[in-house]
C-alpha cells in the first residue's frame, strides 16, 4: 500500500511535476521495484500550472502511478510550479527527507532541459544532496549522503553514461504515464498540448528516444541516465556480463 509518511528506502526519485519521474525513469522505477527494492518519489511542486488539470487531479494520478509503481511512498512539497529555487527552506526540506529516508540512490532530472523547473530541481536536488552530508546543517538530524545520484532525461536527452534495459518493465513504465489523464490523455474538457497531441506528443517522443536507447544496446527498450562524475568500480568482473 502506498503511503505518504516517509520511512527508510533504496531509491529516491525526484521530479519537478507529478508526471516527470515516470517520464525519464519510470521504467527503472518498475524493475527496481520488481527487483525486491524499496522505491519512492518526491514530487517537488503539484504541477498546478499546467494546461490540463487541478492540483487535486494531478494529486489523485500521482498515488494512483505510484501503486502501479509499487512504490513505498510517494510525497508532494507543494512548492511553486515555475517557482522552484535553490534557497535554504526548500534545501533544508529535501536535506531532512534524505536524511530520514536514507536511500542509496537519489534519480533526478538532467541540468539541461527545456523547461526551467527540471534545470531547477536538478540544481536543487544536488545542493540537497551535498548538504545532506554536512555535519553543521541541521544538526539535529544525523548526516547521511547517499553515494550515488543519477540524472534520468526528459525534453533534451544528452548523451547518457549508461543505459538500463528496461523492456520487461515498459508496459509498467506506459501504465504509469498513462495514469496521468489529465495531462496525457484526450478528455472532452482537455486543450491540445504538446503532451496528448499528435505524432510529435510527448508520449510519443518519449517512446521513440527509449526504443532508440533500447536498440542501441540490443534490447526493445532503455533508459539511459548520466552523472557529474564518473562511476568507480569496485569489480569489474561485474562488467564482464554487459553486451556491448
Amino acid at each position: 500500500m502506498t503511503v505518504t509518511a516517509t520511512s527508510n528506502i533504496d531509491i529516491l526519485a525526484i521530479g519537478a511535476h507529478p508526471d516527470d519521474v515516470e517520464v525519464g525513469a519510470g521504467g527503472l522505477m518498475a524493475k527496481f521495484n520488481k527487483l525486491g527494492l524499496k522505491t519512492a518519489i518526491i514530487d517537488l511542486s503539484a504541477g498546478e500550472l499546467a494546461t490540463n488539470g487541478t492540483p487535486e487531479i494531478r494529486g489523485q494520478e500521482a498515488l494512483q502511478a505510484a501503486q502501479v509503481l509499487g512504490l513505498s511512498w510517494r510525497k508532494c512539497l507543494n512548492l511553486p510550479d515555475r517557482g522552484l529555487k535553490t534557497s535554504r527552506l526548500t534545501i533544508d526540506k529535501l536535506v531532512q527527507i534524505i536524511r530520514e529516508s536514507r536511500p542509496r540512490l537519489i534519480l533526478c532530472p538532467y541540468w539541461e532541459d527545456r523547461h526551467p523547473d527540471h534545470v531547477q530541481a536538478a540544481r536543487l536536488v544536488e545542493e540537497s544532496w551535498f548538504d545532506a552530508g554536512l555535519t553543521k546543517i541541521q544538526a539535529q538530524i544525523k548526516p547521511y549522503r547517499p553515494p550515488q545520484l543519477w540524472h534520468y532525461f526528459l525534453s533534451r536527452a544528452g548523451e547518457p553514461k549508461f543505459i538500463v534495459d528496461v523492456s520487461d518493465y515498459y508496459e509498467i513504465k506506459r501504465e504509469a504515464i498513462l495514469t496521468h489523464r489529465s495531462q496525457f490523455g484526450r478528455q472532452a474538457s482537455s486543450q491540445e498540448t504538446f503532451l496528448n497531441c499528435g505524432p510529435g506528443s510527448m508520449l510519443a517522443i518519449v517512446e521513440s528516444r527509449d526504443r532508440f536507447l533500447g536498440s542501441s544496446i540490443g534490447y526493445s527498450y532503455g533508459e539511459g541516465f548520466t552523472t557529474r562524475t564518473p562511476l568507480a568500480i569496485d569489480n569489474p568482473l561485474g562488467l564482464m556480463g554487459v553486451p556491448r
